[in-house]
C-alpha cells in the first residue's frame, strides 16, 4: 500500500512502480494502476505481486528484502521511498507456544531503556546497532522496548541482526505517575501517538508485539478497561497482524487490590504480560485456560525460576529481564548494601548521590557482561560453565540484595586483604558433576543438576594462586575455566572494535580501555585515573566507566577505571584521514590505537 497527499489545488493521475529486491539481488518490479486524486485529498494505491520461494526472516538467519518505491504524477516523477522489510510468519496458542515461521520461539528477552549508556539519550546509529548486537551475542533473542518506542536506528538493528521486538508506547495512561509525564496530553494525543508508532514500525520484521502500556495505575478499573480496549482497536485499524499486549503488575500502587482483580488488564490483550509475578501462571492458566502469557519484566535473582515456567509450559512465551543493559536513572535500584541492626533501616529503595546508574543490568553501561549474565549463560545453554566468588560480608553483618540485584560477586581471585578469611565460591554449571581447585589442590566435588539451580558451592580460607573449576561428566573433566590472581597493573591495553569509520558525522568507534598486568591479565582491582587524547579527523564523543556512582562529566578527556575497564568513543569530525586515539595513566605503559576515516 503506498499512501497518498495531493496538496495541489487540482486533480491529478497518480501511478506508482515498485522494485523489490531479494537478498540474492533478484528484482521483482510491480506496477500500480493509475488513479485519479483529487485537489487537496488523500489516496492509497495498493500494488500486490508475488514472491515465489521467499527467503524467510529468521533469527538465526534475518534475510531482508529491498523496496524502492517510486511515484508519478500526470508522468512525472515526483517521490520515491526506501525500505527494508522481511517475510516472515507468526502464530500463538496455549498449545503451541510462540510460533516464528512454524517453530516455537522460547524468547529470552532484555528489557531495555533508550539510554546508550556514556552517550546518553542520543541514539548515534552505531550505537544503537552495538547495543543491539552485544544483546544478540549474549544470548538475547528478544527486546521489550520499555517504555516507549525506541528509534528507527534500534529496530533497523533489531531487523538486521535477528532479534524480536516488543514495541511498547505508554507508561501512563490518563493517571499520573509524575506531574510532568505524559498523562497530561494522553486524552488529546493517545489515538493518533500510538498510531503514529505502529505506522512507522509495522514494515519491520523484528517488531512481534505492540504493547500500549506499562504498569498504567488504571489497567483493571472500568475506566482503564475501556481506555485499553480503545488502545488495542486503535493498533489493529492500522494493523491487524500482529497481537497486542501490556506489562501487568501487582497492585503496589492500589493498596487493598489483590491479584485477582487485574483480571480486567487483560481482558482486551492477544497475549498477557506479566510483571514480576511468575507465580501466578500457574494459577492463571488453570482459570483462564486460553490466556497466553511471557514475563514482561522479571527479576534478575528469579532468573531460574522464570527461565523453568518457559521452559515448562507452552503457554509461558519467555522471559525479560529488567534490565538487560543498565541504565541513567532509577539510581541505586539493583544495589546490594551491607547492614547490621543498626543500620537496617538505614537500607533505601534506591541509592542517593553519587549513584546515577541503575545497576540491575545483565549488563553494565559499557556492553560488559556482569555475574548475573554469566549465570543466565548457563541457564540459556550459552555457556556451560562459569566460576565466581562471593565478596565476605564483615563478621556481625549482612548483605541486603535488591529484588533487580545480584549477589556480590565477581569472576576475580584478586581478594587482597581478605588472606585467610573465608571466601564463598561458586560454580555455574550444566554438567553433572563439577570440581573445584586451589594451587592444584582438590576442595572438593559437588554433583549438579537443575533442582540445584544448576550452582554448587563451597567455602574456605582465601589463598591467592589459581582456582580451578571443572566440569565433569562419567568422571572426565570436559572442560575448565581458571581465574588468577594478577599481579599489579602494569599497563594500558587498548581494543578498537572496528579499525575503519565511515567519514559520516554520526560515525562512532568504540574502544574499550583495560589495565593488565605484565602477563596480560586484566587487574580487576585495578581503578587508575586515565587521559586519553584524540588527533585526526574524529573528537572525543564520550569516555568513562560502568561504575554506577562514577563521578564526572563523560565528555571530559580524563577518567577513571572500574574494575580494570573503561570506554572511549570517538566521532568522526566528516572529513577522511587517520585518527590516532592515545590514552595514558601515570604509572602504567602507554596505548595507542590508529584508526581510518574513509
Amino acid at each position: 500500500e503506498i499512501e497518498l497527499s495531493n496538496k495541489k489545488e487540482s486533480e491529478v493521475e497518480v501511478s506508482g512502480e515498485i522494485l523489490i529486491s531479494s537478498p540474492g539481488n533478484i528484482q521483482i518490479k510491480l506496477k500500480s494502476p493509475v488513479v485519479k486524486v483529487g485537489a487537496n485529498s488523500l489516496a492509497t494505491l495498493t500494488v500486490s505481486g508475488t514472491i515465489e520461494e521467499p527467503a524467510l526472516w529468521k533469527i538465526n538467519e534475518p534475510y531482508l528484502y529491498t523496496a524502492e518505491v517510486v511515484l508519478y504524477a500526470d508522468g512525472e516523477e515526483v517521490d520515491s521511498y526506501h525500505s527494508t522489510f522481511g517475510i516472515r510468519s507468526i502464530a500463538y496458542s496455549v498449545e503451541d507456544g510462540f510460533l516464528l515461521n512454524g517453530e516455537e520461539l522460547l524468547m529470552k528477552g532484555a528489557c531495555m531503556h533508550h539510554d546508550n549508556g556514556l552517550l546518553g539519550a542520543a541514539a548515534f546509529s552505531d550505537a544503537e546497532f552495538r547495543r543491539v548486537k552485544r544483546m544478540k551475542e549474549y544470548g538475547y533473542n528478544a527486546i521489550r522496548t520499555s517504555h516507549n518506542p525506541p528509534s528507527e536506528s534500534f529496530l533497523n538493528a533489531c531487523d538486521e541482526l535477528g532479534v524480536v521486538v516488543i514495541d511498547e508506547s505508554f507508561d501512563q495512561w490518563e493517571e499520573a505517575k509524575r506531574p510532568n509525564d505524559y498523562s497530561n496530553y494522553f486524552k488529546e494525543w493517545h489515538i493518533r501517538d500510538v498510531q503514529a508508532m505502529v505506522y512507522r514500525d509495522r514494515n519491520h520484521p523484528s517488531v512481534i508485539m505492540w504493547s500500549f502500556g506499562n504498569e498504567v495505575k488504571e489497567r483493571a478499573d472500568p475506566d482503564g478497561i475501556e481506555i485499553g480496549k480503545t488502545l488495542a482497536n486503535a493498533i489493529k485499524e492500522v494493523d491487524d497482524t500482529r497481537p497486542v499486549t501490556q506489562a501487568v503488575c501487582l497492585f503496589w500502587d492500589n493498596p487493598g487490590k489483590d491479584w485477582d482483580y487485574s483480571e480486567g488488564a487483560f481482558s482486551m490483550l492477544d497475549i498477557g504480560g506479566y510483571n514480576y509475578q511468575y507465580m501466578e501462571y500457574e494459577t492463571d492458566h488453570v482459570k483462564f485456560p486460553e490466556r497466553m502469557m511471557y514475563g514482561s519484566e522479571t527479576f534478575p535473582k528469579f532468573s531460574w525460576e522464570n527461565w523453568e515456567m518457559v521452559k515448562r509450559h507452552s503457554y509461558v512465551f519467555g522471559d525479560f529481564v529488567w534490565t538487560g543493559m543498565d541504565y541513567i536513572g532509577e539510581s541505586g535500584i539493583g544495589h546490594n548494601t551491607v547492614f547490621d541492626e543498626q543500620s537496617r533501616q538505614q537500607i533505601s529503595f534506591l541509592k542517593p548521590w553519587p549513584w546515577y546508574v541503575s545497576w540491575c543490568g545483565d549488563v553494565d553501561i559499557l556492553g560488559n557482561k556482569k555475574p548475573q549474565s554469566l549465570y543466565r549463560d548457563v541457564l540459556w545453554g550459552e555457556s556451560k560453565l562459569e566460576l565466581m566468588a562471593v565478596r565476605p560480608v564483615p563478621e556481625g553483618k549482612s548483605l541486603w540484595i535488591s529484588y533487580w540485584g545480584w549477589h556480590d560477586e565477581l569472576n576475580s581471585w584478586n581478594w587482597n586483604g581478605y588472606e585467610g578469611v573465608p571466601i564463598k565460591v561458586k560454580i555455574y554449571s550444566s554438567y553433572p558433576e563439577v570440581k573445584l581447585e586451589l594451587n592444584g589442590e582438590v576442595i572438593g566435588t559437588a554433583q549438579i543438576d537443575s533442582t540445584d539451580k544448576y550452582t554448587a558451592e563451597f567455602e574456605f580460607p582465601y589463598v591467592p594462586g589459581e582456582l580451578k573449576a571443572s566440569g565433569m561428566s562419567d568422571g572426565r573433566e570436559q572442560e575448565s575455566v581458571v581465574l588468577h590472581t594478577t599481579g599489579s597493573a602494569s599497563q594500558l591495553e587498548l581494543d578498537a572494535e572496528k579499525m575503519v569509520i565511515s567519514s559520516d558525522e554520526n560515525s562512532l568507534a568504540f574502544i574499550n580501555v583495560r589495565s593488565a598486568d605484565q602477563k596480560g591479565m586484566v587487574v580487576l582491582t585495578d581503578n587508575s585515573e586515565l587521559s586519553v587524547k584524540v588527533s585526526g579527523p574524529a573528537m572525543l564523543q564520550a569516555a568513562g566507566n560502568a561504575s554506577p556512582e562514577h563521578q564526572g562529566s563523560f565528555t571530559d578527556d580524563t577518567f577513571s577505571l572500574f574494575r580494570g575497564k573503561g570506554l572511549v568513543i570517538v566521532r568522526s569530525t566528516g572529513e577522511l584521514g587517520t585518527i590516532t586515539v592515545e590514552v595514558e595513566s601515570k604509572g602504567l605503559e602507554p596505548a595507542s590505537v590508529v584508526l581510518e576515516a574513509n
